[in-house]
């Protein structure tokens, strides 16, 4: 929103509120197919608000990745935190934690892999952001499977079960995508112990 006379700029609620407005709007129509207007229009700021706040086009977009990346890591640090029963017990929280996202009104599927998706072979912010955060899962579920018998590749094996059923949500439409997910889970954790 323009600032009225007399009003103070708050600078971080400027770039808080033009994040929000572009992670929505990159979410419904697609990244290559937004332009800065239609953005400036949702943030209610200006196009010159958005380009000294984030320099280009590329770097809103790498803004909105990073927050959404830090956003999701915080979200699963919680979740798994708060997992009583060791790490077979923490790796499932996980994947209850995703089963109610899949059921969000709106859900759309992972925006850094949507992003590295439409990135089109460009190694770009989106698919360094995308590589980080398969990196982020695989080394979360290793250090919460130190005792399984080969914990590197049942945490890949994790990955593959939490991207794919993510993608699959996203495509079917269908929230029950992360109750199969987890029967997979519990399979591959049974089979690591």
């Amino acid at each position: 929103m323009p600032v009225k006379a007399g009003e103070r700029l708050d600078p971080e609620a400027t770039r808080a509120r033009i994040l929000t407005a572009a992670a929505d709007v990159f979410a419904r129509r697609g990244i290559h197919a937004t332009g800065i207007n239609e953005i400036a229009e949702a943030a209610g700021a200006s196009k010159l608000t958005i380009y000294r706040n984030f320099g280009s086009k590329d770097g809103l977009v790498e803004a909105v990745l990073t927050d959404r990346a830090q956003r999701v890591r915080a979200w699963h640090h919680e979740a798994v935190a708060g997992a009583d029963g060791g790490g077979r017990a923490q790796v499932l929280a996980v994947f209850d934690l995703v089963a109610t996202w899949y059921a969000e009104a709106g859900f759309r599927g992972c925006a850094l892999m949507n992003a590295a998706t439409e990135d089109r072979g460009y190694d770009g912010a989106p698919r360094r952001l995308a590589r980080e955060h398969l990196t982020f899962y695989r080394d979360l579920f290793r250090r919460l499977l130190s005792g399984a018998r080969d914990p590197e590749r049942t945490a890949r094996q994790l990955v593959v079960v939490l991207e794919g059923a993510t993608l699959v949500s996203a495509m079917d439409r269908d929230p029950g995508v992360g109750a199969e997910a987890r029967v997979i889970v519990e399979t591959l954790l049974d089979a690591a112990f």
